[in-house]
């Protein structure tokens, strides 16, 4: 038995089927737990990471617009001029974070003044954190300031609302910075705008400076894409790619690997399109931008939104990396923060690296107690009773004694199963010998009862056959007395007297020795010819068959030669002509005709023996060859014949068969090639 049939093969084979599949289960199972893992502590991780500075930038937030709604109502006021000019640079430095760069007021031709058409105070932060006064600050800008963007926007607010404008460079202070605004409102009656300015430190220290991550990214951008604020990282590829803008759009263009980072600025669907169409008349405010300050000034919501995107090959990290970005629909200002993925997983990473340790160590385990046990309760009992098979096989020449097995289990019902199949078949076979010899008995006491019924007529043909030799001799004998007292006897008629008396005994001798032949048992096997035994045949039934008128044909006469008993192969031949030569007599037939034809080709080996005697009853065709089936008379046909011609054909490897052609029947006896 090759190794890989083997059942300890097989076993191992399938306990390390079992094996992988649990693994790959486990790792698919595992997969899916880090992927929900991920989606988690991705939250949370951003959620650590950003929880102060989102804190900072809403707290900085607030603290600006409260400075910049007190700035308006108070404007709307006071009518004194030193007292504003006063409580201008008063609110200004109420926060003293340093964030605030300049701000003023902004009014409304002659709402102030009666003689002054443009009138503002704006103030500017010095070196030393002081601020002073602009004076002739429209003189230096190339546009009025109620066409500027912060101006116009705040036209549309109600009071006590705030706008932040998108990041510019002041034509002024030449500063680039983000301004907040507020409306200022005289009974109800809108008469300028309040402001104040945030330099913008691309830093961000004061707001993001709790971003202590080397190894992380972080950057706040406005609503029109320009970068507000970036960490380290950020800036420090930004500058190893020599990309020097200020605007996300143009990033993208100069470096396409930045691209995922970063989304168009959407184009609202709800907006008040009447008041995007007059925005759109500020020089400083383009068609689409419109439309999204004109949303802007209708969101009525304030929650920030975060959405968490997983990305391949992060361009700024140089690996994967989750990326989150915060958005403030009052500003349409987002935070975009880039974390590797390997931070967020390097816990769970660590859990599930155990728990796949864990789990290849017990199914190793399993899978060599498995097979242990399974080797002890199933292999071995197994290979006992194959051992038991084979030596007994080997001992008892075939003869199996019944199998021995201490289990009580299945294996154990299996033994007792096969010993009480063991006790039958040789039950079986028992009866199956007797039978046997009793059916070999049977054959050879039919073969005997069939020539003996055959010997009637054929001690007939040898009496007809030995009746004109008799009757010769009769005769010479009378002629021999004759001549002799006509004196005519000498050497010459003695010599020819005894010639013709030898030539009568020799045919006579010839006669007995084939009878002889055909009833003497032979129990040996030899070669002999199809042909010969047809002549043996025809040399046994001439006298017979001449006297019913009967004409013997050879039409074809291939040499066959087969291997087995050249007597019973006669005794076949004998059995069917006979039975042709009584349907010839009890049909009156006239014309009476035996055809022999020998076939030997490539493709078969045939004898076929057909007369035209009138066939055989259809009713009887089939089971013409069964015992005890005969077309004869009663009690002149025993049945037994063709049974006897079938069972011999069997024994030379062939088979005999009989089909009705023409005006008789046709027997074919077909030899393996």
């Amino acid at each position: 038995m090759k190794w890989y049939n083997s059942v300890k093969t097989k076993l191992l084979g399938l306990f390390f089927i079992i094996s992988a599949i649990f693994m790959i289960t486990m790792l698919s199972v595992i997969t899916i737990l880090q992927n929900d893992v991920l989606v988690d502590n991705a939250s949370k991780e951003v959620s650590l990471a950003t929880i102060k500075i989102l804190s900072n930038l809403e707290n900085t937030k607030y603290r600006l617009e409260e400075i910049v709604i007190a700035l308006a109502s108070t404007s709307g006021e006071l009518k004194e001029s030193n007292n504003r000019k006063r409580m201008i640079i008063n609110l200004l430095k109420a926060n003293n974070s340093g964030l605030i760069t300049s701000g003023g007021v902004w009014f409304e031709p002659y709402a102030i003044d009666d003689n002054l058409k443009d009138f503002n105070y704006f103030f500017s932060s010095t070196a030393d954190h002081k601020f002073k006064l602009i004076k002739g600050y429209t003189q230096y800008s190339a546009i009025n300031y109620r066409k500027a963007e912060f101006y116009v926007v705040a036209k549309y607010l109600k009071k006590g609302e705030t706008y932040w404008t998108k990041v510019y460079n002041d034509p002024v202070t030449k500063v680039r910075m983000v301004t907040v605004v507020s409306p200022i409102y005289n009974n109800g009656k809108f008469i300028g705008v309040a402001s104040v300015d945030i330099k913008i430190d691309e830093k961000g220290e004061q707001i993001f400076g709790d971003f202590k991550f080397s190894d992380r990214y972080l950057m706040m951008i406005d609503r029109e894409g320009n970068i507000m604020i970036k960490s380290k990282l950020l800036s420090k590829y930004l500058s190893s790619h020599q990309i020097y803008t200020k605007n996300c759009q143009s990033f993208i263009k100069a470096s396409k690997d930045i691209k995922p980072l970063f989304t168009k600025c959407n184009i609202p669907t709800e907006y008040n399109k009447s008041i995007a169409s007059r925005l759109s008349n500020s020089p400083e405010i383009q068609y689409q931008e419109s439309k999204r300050i004109a949303n802007i000034i209708n969101n009525t919501s304030s929650k920030i939104t975060k959405k968490i995107k997983f990305i391949d090959n992060d361009p700024i990290l140089q690996k994967d990396s989750i990326v989150a970005t915060f958005y403030f629909p009052e500003t349409h200002w987002k935070i975009i923060l880039g974390i590797p993925k390997e931070q967020v997983l390097s816990e769970s990473n660590a859990i599930f690296r155990k728990i796949i340790i864990a789990s290849i160590l017990l199914t190793i385990i399993a899978t060599l107690l498995g097979y242990f046990l399974l080797n002890i309760i199933f292999v071995r009992p197994i290979k006992s009773i194959s051992e038991q098979l084979q030596n007994n096989n080997a001992s008892n020449n075939g003869h199996y004694k019944l199998l021995e097995s201490n289990n009580k289990d299945e294996i154990g019902a299996l033994v007792n199963k096969l010993n009480n199949r063991t006790t039958a078949l040789l039950e079986s076979k028992d009866r199956e010998a007797k039978e046997t010899q009793k059916r070999i008995l049977n054959e050879k006491l039919l073969i005997q009862q069939s020539k003996m019924a055959a010997m009637g007529e054929m001690m007939d043909s040898v009496a007809h056959q030995w009746k004109q030799p008799l009757n010769a001799l009769t005769m010479y004998t009378e002629l021999l007395r004759i001549d002799f007292k006509d004196d005519m006897l000498d050497d010459k008629y003695i010599n020819e007297f005894q010639n013709n008396i030898q030539l009568q005994i020799n045919h006579m001798l010839s006669t007995l020795d084939e009878f002889r032949t055909f009833f003497r048992p032979n129990k040996e096997k030899e070669h002999f010819k199809i042909s010969d035994i047809i002549t043996s045949v025809l040399f046994l039934t001439k006298d017979e068959f001449m006297k019913n008128s009967i004409t013997i044909n050879i039409l074809k006469d291939d040499p066959i030669e087969i291997y087995g008993h050249k007597n019973e192969f006669i005794h076949l031949i004998l059995n069917i002509i006979n039975n042709a030569k009584d349907a010839f007599v009890e049909n009156e037939i006239k014309n009476r005709v035996i055809n022999f034809i020998m076939i030997n080709d490539t493709n078969s080996k045939i004898l076929q023996i057909c007369d035209n005697a009138g066939g055989i009853p259809e009713k009887v065709l089939d089971t013409l060859f069964e015992a005890n089936i005969t077309t004869k008379p009663e009690g002149k046909g025993t049945g037994i014949g063709l049974f006897m011609s079938m069972q011999i054909a069997m024994k030379h490897n062939a088979m005999l068969s009989v089909c009705n052609k023409n005006t008789g029947a046709c027997f074919v006896i077909d030899f393996e090639p």
